[in-house]
């Protein structure tokens, strides 16, 4: 078998990550290992974790360097596939574990498997991302979208496309690896029969972080892999879209900023930018054209508060 690490990234949730080792110990073997990289929780998080699970690899980092955090997992990890999950997850079992290493075997070019995300005791779907109706949500299909807290990579994959990019601090950072995997020629997959139970922790985080990095970042990944008329249909409907959410729940002013940070970085990240090859560029076209239609998603997304964007 396939060995797997998993790579868990806590900030400032000691009882949902205690709950989530908890949850995996049954799997601990020679060829399942568990990695935990605390992002300078500076709560007692670390020495928990030490004391009731002392069989777990603990990174601890003396402050918060978002998404940087889980390459220091990555980094350590011994595993033919990595699973990063987040903190406050739950429900990875036997079955999965065992199903994502069947999907990967027969799949060579397989860099990144997307779970089924759902609700705490119900089949029913939360963080959908990808450009499908939700009801699709116990398919099978091939994406462009990584959601970094349910995922499983090929350590092959990761070793040539590279680790997320620590500038983006979070959000959109799953977008901009997932685009650098295609360039490399690697395949990315979502799979129903995988799944893990999101239990929304409210610790670490803070209530304009999805407002100002959502809208930061739509800059920073257009910049680097978009073409032109591509980055301007892009740009404009998720600025647009964060613009309103914003807007509607009393965050216009960190909307605003973001966007001129947003446009502050693009000049110097010009100088990294490389357009998607036409593979990429095929594919991604090819995903978009299933995107469900504007009145499906008002209808899913414009009263709804507990959802992200990318």
């Amino acid at each position: 078998m396939s060995p797997v690490s998993v790579v868990v990234l806590t900030y400032r949730r000691q009882d949902a990550v205690l709950a989530l080792l908890k949850d995996l110990e049954s799997l601990r073997g020679e060829d399942f290992e568990v990695i935990v990289v605390d992002n300078g929780s500076a709560d007692g998080t670390a020495e928990a974790i030490a004391r009731h699970h002392p069989g777990v690899e603990l990174v601890v980092l003396d402050e918060n360097v978002g998404v940087g955090a889980r390459n220091e997992g990555l980094a350590i990890s011994r595993g033919e596939i990595v699973v990063t999950l987040d903190d406050d997850m739950l429900g990875f079992g036997r079955d999965d574990l065992n199903r994502l290493r069947d999907i990967f075997a027969g799949r060579p070019r397989l860099g990144a498997l997307n779970f089924k995300v759902t609700r705490p005791g119900s089949d029913a779907v939360r963080d959908w991302v990808h450009h499908r109706p939700v009801e699709q949500a116990n398919d099978a299909f091939d994406t462009y979208e990584i959601t970094e807290g349910a995922v499983a990579y090929r350590a092959a994959a990761l070793d040539a496309a590279g680790d997320y990019r620590e500038d983006f601090f979070i959000s959109h950072e799953g977008l901009e690896l997932a685009y650098r995997l295609l360039d490399e020629g690697w395949e990315i997959a979502y799979d129903g029969r995988v799944s893990v139970e999101h239990h929304h922790a409210a610790g670490g985080r803070t209530s304009w972080r999805r407002y100002y990095y959502d809208t930061r970042n739509l800059f920073w990944v257009s910049t680097l892999h978009h073409s032109f008329g591509y980055a301007v249909r892009y740009l404009v409907l998720g600025v647009t879209a964060m613009g309103y959410y914003a807007l509607r729940d009393g965050f216009l002013t960190t909307w605003l900023r973001a966007v001129r940070d947003g446009l502050r970085g693009v000049s110097a990240l010009k100088r990294e930018r490389r357009v998607w090859t036409p593979a990429t560029r095929a594919f991604v076209e090819a995903v978009d054209a299933g995107r469900p239609g504007f009145v499906y998603l008002a209808r899913k997304r414009l009263r709804q508060k507990d959802f992200s964007l990318e």
